[in-house]
């Protein structure tokens, strides 16, 4: 305490957290668009542009919307209506809607300025005239909340309310275009002013956002660069001075040996950085939890994995400082440290992200005895009959923006899935969108075949019959589900279809059908393109979607296990849908393809905007489904009655979740691992999950589900450790007990090969100092992995935090050297 630096560095400390203090946040309804709750630009711009050009529309929600639009917008949707291709910037879009809240805001609050436009060189100011009308827009499939603040009057809303009902109803008027967002926003504020920027996200998400980014940035950065090699500059004199002739006398006549006496001063040069960084985390808890209101005792973790940082690189310090009795030296060792580091860093992480990532597997497909699976490259790979490598069907590429879709099959011998360009974060990618069949006939060979809706996100096959080779093909985009045919799939890569494969492949169309080659509402050329930019029906596919539907992304599809691609029976076929806070199924009318599909469930479930994904399953008896919180909610399979709202056993984060019988279901963790789990209720209406068993697999990156003919066995094939494959079997009668059957390990190449003996050596060599950024936040936040683009399994990427793996790297090391250097000043003449 008598060190003038520590005294300094602690009044730095004091003035930052000053700075600091008056950060706050103030939490009020989510009212305004931002140009990130805009997930489908691209259908937003041409239904606009419909709006505008198409004369039946304007008397409808759409029209009276794009009829309202600036003099600008206006223009420039007027030419994208007319074929033209025109770019309009999303802050744009999103601007002009937020006047359309603003105008009825000021209509239903006559006290606050009138609404004014000029027009041209007019000084006179008129009011626009009103864009929403009650009749109209009783039209629209309106939210509960928006049908809730519909029923209130007017009067006895406030003014963030009425802001926020005049968002939902352009929401409701433009369906499948935002993403899903709470009903409330947390704002940044400094003192009693607002932040001059549009940050404005909910509140789950903004703990999230601290928890997981800012405090480990903060334990990064400022305490990991700053304050750890400012200690290692304060400490790095410790040991030469104790060397210094009356110093060492003075402490070796002491009754103390060498190595405590070394291990005294290295604590000693520890307690100064505690000091520091207690001072610094214990203000920024304080700080959270007054200003922020996330009061999370687990940001005190920081303390010990900062002093521990700064122990890796002053254990480097001490032993040079015992060598050649300089600072100046001691100082240089820890700076060599840090420097190798961080280049042993770069080469793993290069290593990882164009080697080893490339490989993973993002989903599966069995087709007869192969397996065929997708990569996060956006390429394609075929498990050959050995066993012993993956062939390459689509190229994978490192870091590649490319988004293939799962695989599914139609019959034994053809797979069909799409790669969208540029796709990874845009649903919409770059070019066209064909898909892609692979016909065994043709030694797998990509082959382009119908033209698919805009934005398809999802392929699914229902209804798919062996026996009679027939079976439909869902395409599932961000505002539709469209339907073909297996024999119009076929006759696209000019095959021709069994007799028997698809009887309704040239039937006439149904009643509510959109004519093939149009879509509905087409009158004219030009408004068919705009439909196809929109998400609607191509050449060859129709939309099923009822009226009563509108699917709001994240979106979230589940086939039921008796009921989807094994099905006998084409009046079975049976999709559960869950999209923001609504779950519903949809069952097809007779044929499926004849576009009378039905809403026989709707359950409106709470929609809470957290880190996790939502999930889905479908079972024959039970529905299982989470919304992204902590709750899972199990639903009657029939009557769509919700049964049991309880905690995910054992506080498991589920990432994924596949039906494996009536009441048994397969959970995949953000963590990687798998646990089986099924549905008790009991005799008073109660119930609860359980866990009954946990695979011994970990890092499992995909899952396929497959039934076998006794609808009992259950194969369940299981990618892990980025492509490694095992399959495990199931069966009911023996209480979810799983059974190893097989284990595949394909030879990795060269490269990947370098990755794990030549990279993973060097990994082992040195300190993981810079993993301590994952550990930290993992401490921090609680979970084991962060989700980035929606977390699906299928789309999104899972990174895992390493929490002890750099805490056991950094420890081993720490005593290594410490032993070293005890060792070695035991036994030196000074």
């Amino acid at each position: 305490m008598a060190s003038r630096v520590l005294w300094a560095a602690m009044l730095a400390i004091w003035v930052l957290l000053g700075l600091l203090a008056p950060i706050g946040v103030r939490e009020d309804y989510t009212t305004t668009f931002r140009w990130f709750d805009v997930y489908n630009g691209t259908r937003m711009k041409a239904m606009l542009a419909q709006g505008m050009v198409d004369p039946s529309l304007d008397d409808k929600p759409l029209g009276r919307i794009a009829s309202a639009m600036p003099q600008e917008l206006s223009r420039k949707l007027k030419r994208v209506g007319e074929g033209d291709e025109v770019r309009i910037p999303l802050p744009m879009l999103t601007d002009a809607l937020n006047d359309l809240i603003d105008q009825q805001y000021k209509e239903l609050r006559p006290d606050q300025d009138a609404v004014d436009v000029n027009d041209g060189d007019e000084a006179q100011q008129q009011p626009k005239q009103s864009w929403y009308d009650a009749n109209v827009w009783s039209e629209t499939v309106r939210l509960r909340e928006l049908r809730e603040l519909d029923d209130t009057p007017d009067d006895e809303l406030s003014d963030s309310l009425i802001r926020r009902r005049a968002r939902l109803r352009v929401e409701a008027a433009l369906p499948g275009v935002f993403e899903a967002r709470s009903a409330r926003s947390v704002l940044l504020t400094y003192g009693t002013l607002d932040f001059p920027t549009g940050f404005e996200i909910d509140r789950a998400r903004f703990e999230s956002l601290f928890n997981q980014f800012v405090i480990p940035t903060l334990v990064h950065w400022l305490l990991g660069f700053v304050l750890v090699f400012l200690g290692v500059l304060v400490t790095a004199s410790i040991i030469p001075d104790m060397l210094q002739a009356g110093s060492l006398h003075l402490l070796l006549s002491k009754p103390v040996s060498r190595p405590a006496l070394l291990i005294a001063k290295f604590v000693g040069g520890c307690a100064f950085v505690f000091l520091c960084v207690a001072q610094l985390v214990i203000g920024l808890y304080l700080i959270a939890g007054i200003r922020l209101e996330i009061w999370n005792p687990r940001i005190l973790w920081c303390i010990p994995v900062a002093v521990f940082l700064f122990a890796v690189f002053f254990s480097v310090s001490v032993p040079a400082g015992l060598k050649w009795r300089s600072p100046i030296i001691s100082i240089a060792a820890a700076g060599a440290l840090a420097a190798i580091c961080v280049v042993f860093s770069v080469i793993a992480g290069v290593f990882d992200t164009r080697i080893v990532q490339p490989d993973r597997i993002a989903g599966m497909v069995h087709v007869g005895d192969d397996l065929i699976a997708v990569t996060a490259g956006g390429g394609m790979n075929r498990l050959d009959e050995g066993g012993s490598r993956w062939v390459e069907m689509m190229e994978s590429k490192a870091m590649s923006n490319d988004r293939v879709l799962r695989p599914v099959a139609i019959d034994n011998d053809h797979v069909l899935t799409a790669r969208i360009r540029n796709g990874k974060f845009n649903p919409f990618g770059s070019g066209s969108l064909d898909l892609i069949v692979l016909d065994r006939g043709n030694d797998w060979k990509p082959q382009p075949g119908l033209r698919l809706p805009t934005a398809t996100e999802r392929l699914l096959v229902i209804n798919r019959n062996e026996a009679s080779g027939s079976g439909q093909t869902l395409a599932i985009n961000t505002a539709d589900m469209l339907i073909t045919t297996k024999g119009q799939i076929l006759e696209s890569i000019g095959k021709e279809p069994e007799d028997d494969a698809d009887d309704n492949s040239a039937t006439p169309d149904g009643e509510g059908r959109s004519p093939r080659g149009a879509s509905s509402n087409s009158i004219g050329a030009w408004l068919g393109t705009l439909m196809t930019m929109q998400g609607g029906a191509t050449e060859d596919f129709v939309s099923i979607l009822p009226k009563n539907v509108v699917l709001r992304p994240p979106i979230r599809l589940a086939l039921p296990l008796t009921g989807g691609a094994k099905s006998d029976s084409d009046s079975e076929a049976k999709l559960w849908v869950l999209n923001g806070g609504q779950l519903q199924c949809l069952q097809a009318d007779g044929d499926p393809v004849a576009n009378v599909w039905l809403r026989t469930v709707n359950v409106d479930l709470p929609h809470d905007d957290t880190p996790l994904p939502p999930v889905l399953a479908a079972a024959s008896k039970y529905v299982i489904a989470s919304t992204g919180d902590e709750q899972a909610h199990v639903i009657d399979a029939e009557t769509g009655e919700e049964l049991i709202q309880c905690e995910w056993p054992n506080e498991i984060a589920p990432l994924a979740i596949h039906a494996i019988a009536e009441n048994q279901f397969f959970v995949v963790t953000t963590d990687g691992d798998g646990h089986l789990m099924r549905v008790v209720a009991d005799e008073s209406g109660d119930g609860w999950l359980e866990i009954i068993s946990t695979i011994n697999t970990d890092d499992i990156e995909s899952v396929l589900v497959d039934a076998s003919d006794t609808e009992e066995v259950v194969r369940l094939t299981l990618a892990h450790d980025v492509d490694r494959i095992s399959i495990y079997r199931t069966t009911e009668g023996e209480k979810g007990r799983f059974e190893l059957m097989d284990t595949i390990e394909p030879e990795r190449s060269f490269w990947r090969r370098i990755d794990r003996y030549a990279v993973g050596l060097l990994e082992l060599l040195t300190p993981q100092v810079l993993a301590l950024g994952d550990t930290t936040a993992g401490m921090v936040s609680g979970k084991q992995a962060f989700i980035i683009n929606g977390g699906d399994m299928e789309t999104g990427e899972v990174v895992r935090y390493g929490i002890l793996r750099p805490i056991l790297s950094c420890g081993v090391f720490i005593v290594v050297m410490l032993s070293l250097s005890c060792l070695y000043f035991a036994r030196s003449d000074f």
